[in-house]
């Protein structure tokens, strides 16, 4: 299968993590999005290295999605989790640690940093996030107020039944078919999908997300939660969740060792 295309379709999801990136690039998409998300005007936008360095040989290694210093020393993370790998929240608390250790010069005053903001996209359902929009601060545990709002994360669970925010992006990062301008009436994000349409051409990125989908493949054949349910349950599930991500029929038939009429019926009563 190595060979083989994952997906024939030219369209490439804005959750996917090559396309995520390349768009978020562009100052004015990463303005417009941080703007819907933290509900505030920003001025200027400064991207920084993304790499987190080690600072000896035992640390371990990180590389972000993407990170930004706004409006003076206002820093922001923002990353784009497709799948369930562990507990994002933790992860999130490691990278703003980190972040604040290298932001902050040898003889500048801690009041010099302003805020430090993360902000995590998630395209699965974290059952300990369950609005759409979720956002934590530090708070006494006792009288329950504010402590202070230097440290800000929000966690935006797509797949989320509880929609608490009038979030414009949501329409575009939940798009899992086509990049068709007419369904979007905002000009902004009309201009963020002629971009994206674009970018679902270009050939690295085509070939990041097929690599994608190939590993994710790979791994929801050997899961042991489609093994404890049953092989039938286990096929159906796979070829949902395959078929939504842009996979190609052939691929997922000689994948789950199905038929195409099989799949075919799969797919029609997953729409039913």
């Amino acid at each position: 299968m190595n060979n083989i295309p994952v997906t024939t379709s030219p369209f490439v999801p804005l959750t996917s993590d090559g396309i995520f990136k390349a768009l978020f690039r562009y100052e004015r998409y990463l303005k417009d999005f941080l703007e819907d998300v933290l509900k505030k005007k920003i001025q200027k936008i400064e991207y920084l290295d993304t790499y987190l360095e080690k600072d000896n040989e035992k640390r371990k290694e990180n590389f972000l999605d993407v990170l930004v210093k706004f409006d003076e020393e206002n820093y922001v993370i923002v990353e784009m989790q497709k799948y369930n790998e562990g507990k994002m929240i933790s992860r999130i608390f490691y990278y703003l640690g980190k972040l604040a250790d290298r932001s902050l010069k040898s003889g500048e005053e801690y009041k010099k940093i302003k805020k430090y903001i993360g902000i995590c996209v998630l395209d699965y359902n974290d059952q300990n996030f369950t609005k759409l929009h979720n956002t934590s601060r530090l708070y006494d545990i006792q009288t329950k107020e504010e402590v202070t709002d230097m440290l800000e994360i929000h966690i935006l669970n797509l797949r989320s039944k509880k929609i608490n925010d009038n979030l414009r992006w949501l329409q575009i990062f939940k798009e899992e078919k086509e990049w068709n301008m007419s369904k979007y009436s905002d000009e902004e994000l009309k201009e963020a999908v002629k971009e994206l349409k674009r970018l679902s051409g270009d050939p690295e990125v085509s070939a990041a997300y097929d690599k994608e989908l190939k590993e994710k493949l790979n791994s929801w054949l050997i899961e042991e939660e489609y093994v404890g349910q049953g092989i039938a349950k286990a096929q159906k599930e796979a070829a949902i969740n395959l078929s939504k991500n842009g996979v190609a029929k052939e691929v997922i038939c000689k994948s789950l060792n199905i038929t195409l009429e099989k799949l075919e019926n799969i797919l029609k009563e997953s729409n039913e």
